[in-house]
């Protein structure tokens, strides 16, 4: 019976991991607007002229790419204890993270564009004071 539980726990385990790169995030308190959409995947790129973070999420052969920009104003704990805004070098290139995000609409050149804005980033906490609201996801 107990070998039967850990395998059934080990199957959950692995089942969820499986599915990692598009998720949905924790209850906790997040931004107004946000409708609870997370990402996961390695960090291929931090373009520090357009603020364009590339993440990549590769299994059997197939990848997925999801590219964002942190929101305006997006502040970072030194470790002295000051705050400071983002810079690019801080993003962990090939480093696996969770970003959270909103999708926008913003026109560019006369078209409508759809851009991901991202406001919290697991390996470079956003620092960022402000309002934040309660969600509680399914």
């Amino acid at each position: 019976m107990k070998r039967t539980l850990y395998f059934l726990i080990l199957l959950l385990t692995l089942a969820s991991s499986a599915l990692a790169q598009h998720g949905t995030a924790e209850n906790g308190y997040y931004p107004p607007g946000y409708n609870g959409d997370t990402w996961t995947g390695a960090i291929l790129s931090a373009n520090e002229q357009t603020s364009e973070i590339t993440l990549s999420y590769t299994k059997g052969g197939k990848s997925q790419t999801f590219v964002g920009v942190p929101e305006e104003g997006y502040m970072v704990h030194e470790h002295n204890g000051h705050t400071r805004p983002l810079k690019m070098s801080d993003i962990p290139v090939g480093r696996t993270v969770k970003v959270w995000y909103t999708p926008a609409t913003k026109k560019v050149d006369g078209k409508k564009v759809t851009v991901n804005i991202i406001f919290l980033i697991d390996a470079v906490a956003n620092a960022k004071a402000g309002r934040s609201d309660f969600k509680a996801f399914r």
